[in-house]
């Protein structure tokens, strides 16, 4: 009986521990991999840029140190990163004119996690005439890493 009492603790233990509640990720992973999506089309906006900027003021889901490791991962294009908005990059000269001559936007707006799973609306911005995106792209959290679920509905202008 003994034995018996012993095995259904051990097998009741191990149910509850695969049943707990995990820290949810941090959401640093999903804005990479829906910011490398994005790099990888329409390569032509990518042409000659010295900067990669990213507007982080919209992105729900993420904490300051996953900021900091998403900036310093964006690094990997060989291109100097900025952590600013549109208005900003206007501001300071960058964009003139609707055209961002030496580098790209990326604009990123989510929702709260949900599930291990966001949904966002992503754009690449170089001008007014060259720019691509994807609204409600969702990405999931699977076996340690973030994938792109669904797309979404691209558009481009």
């Amino acid at each position: 009986m003994k034995k018996i009492l012993f095995i259904f603790l051990i097998v009741a233990a191990a149910f509850m521990t695969g049943c707990a509640d995990t820290e949810a990720p941090d959401g640093a992973g999903a804005y990479e991999a829906a910011i490398d999506k994005l790099y990888s089309e329409d390569e032509a906006l990518n042409l000659n840029i010295k900067y990669l900027a990213v507007d982080t003021t919209k992105m729900k889901n993420l904490t300051e140190e996953g900021k900091a490791n998403l900036l310093k991962n964006l690094e990997k294009y060989g291109v100097t990163v900025l952590d600013t908005t549109s208005s900003e990059l206007e501001k300071n000269g960058y964009i003139k004119d609707t055209y961002f001559e030496e580098g790209i936007l990326f604009e990123l707006e989510d929702e709260e996690m949900k599930n291990n799973s966001i949904t966002m609306n992503v754009s690449k911005f170089r001008s007014g005439l060259g720019a691509i995106g994807y609204d409600n792209m969702v990405l999931k959290y699977r076996n340690g890493k973030w994938e792109i679920k669904d797309t979404g509905s691209p558009w481009i202008s």
